[in-house]
């Protein structure tokens, strides 16, 4: 169920869309660097990495310090001037996680599960939901003061770590989602800029959708989250992680994506499961719960809302989630 709050407080948690990331805004010195990738300056670059994100560029293999890679360049060198400050603040904060993780598990073992993912990243995207995993990583070994990455869940599958709480071990999962709406009007459609500023609310029978109307954002996520159950372990307890900004209510999407379209105007208490729940799903029982995450002024992860899964096949104890959601 829905813990803490109704509302979101934006001041707090409020985070940029292309990265899940809050842009905590440091000065900008690069601005001879905006442009396209390869226009970039290599040299300049990797001396900026290596000055300001020591642990950073530590971890990257010997081809990419040679060569950034292009995920990385594309997500501190181009765009606008903001654009480029919040990448660069973003890869600040994920210095911090990364020696939060040293302190927690050792830089041999970060490197072991981070460099070769870091050193081959091809697109901004992939790099963000890294950092995403990283911080949520960092943010979980902290609270519980004791953390292991990249647990094994069977079937050549691994979870992103596991942590303990009130005498619990926990497997935990980070996924990353950035809502495209309003520029991307249905399934197949270019992003563009006059896009229509609607959006159906729920999945409507084929004859009456309207032909200038998004298609709902609780359909787009059931689709992209229907077989992340396959990164837990069987009949362990399982928390889902999920990065999620949204012009429009994500609590209210993640509601209808988790128990049902019926459910977006229903309050805590007051959810009822419908088959077209992710929750419904035989499969998904064995997630015991799911979180939306964001990270704040802090550099720390923070939970806004949590979701036990009424069907699960093992109950989350209430304290876990309530120590999750104390600082939302």
């Amino acid at each position: 169920m829905p813990c803490k709050r109704d509302s979101y407080d934006t001041k707090r948690i409020e985070t940029d869309a292309n990265s899940a990331l809050l842009i905590l805004g440091v000065a900008s010195t690069q601005k001879n660097l905006k442009g396209k990738p390869d226009m970039v300056n290599q040299d300049e670059l990797k001396e900026w990495i290596e000055s300001n994100c020591p642990l950073f560029w530590s971890l990257l293999n010997i081809k990419a310090q040679r060569t950034v890679p292009k995920g990385l360049v594309e997500y501190i060198c181009t765009g606008t001037l903001s654009e480029i400050e919040a990448g660069r603040s973003n890869l600040a904060t994920i210095e911090k996680c990364l020696t939060d993780l040293n302190n927690l598990c050792d830089w041999k073992t970060v490197g072991d599960n981070y460099r070769r993912d870091l050193s081959g990243v091809d697109s901004v995207n992939q790099l963000a939901e890294l950092f995403c995993e990283i911080a949520l990583c960092s943010s979980l070994g902290k609270l519980s003061g004791k953390l292991q990455l990249h647990p094994p869940a069977g079937k050549g599958k691994f979870s992103d770590c596991i942590f303990n709480l009130h005498g619990f071990d926990i497997y935990a999962e980070a996924k990353r989602y950035a809502d495209p709406w309003p520029h991307i009007e249905k399934p197949g459609d270019v992003s563009n800029e006059k896009a229509p500023y609607s959006r159906s609310i729920a999945k409507r029978p084929s004859h009456e959708k309207p032909h200038d109307s998004a298609r709902p954002r609780s359909m787009d996520l059931r689709s992209k989250l229907r077989d992340v159950h396959r990164q837990f372990p069987e009949r362990r307890l399982n928390i889902l992680f999920v990065f999620h900004r949204s012009l429009g209510d994500t609590r209210r999407y993640l509601t209808q994506a988790l128990f049902g379209d019926s459910n977006f105007f229903k309050n805590a208490g007051e959810f009822v499961l419908e088959s077209d729940g992710l929750f419904y799903l035989e499969e998904w029982r064995n997630i015991s719960a799911f979180c939306l995450a964001r990270v704040n002024s802090d550099s720390d992860v923070i939970f806004p809302f949590a979701w036990k899964n009424p069907r699960a096949l093992l109950e989350m104890p209430k304290p876990i989630l309530d120590t999750l959601c104390l600082n939302a």
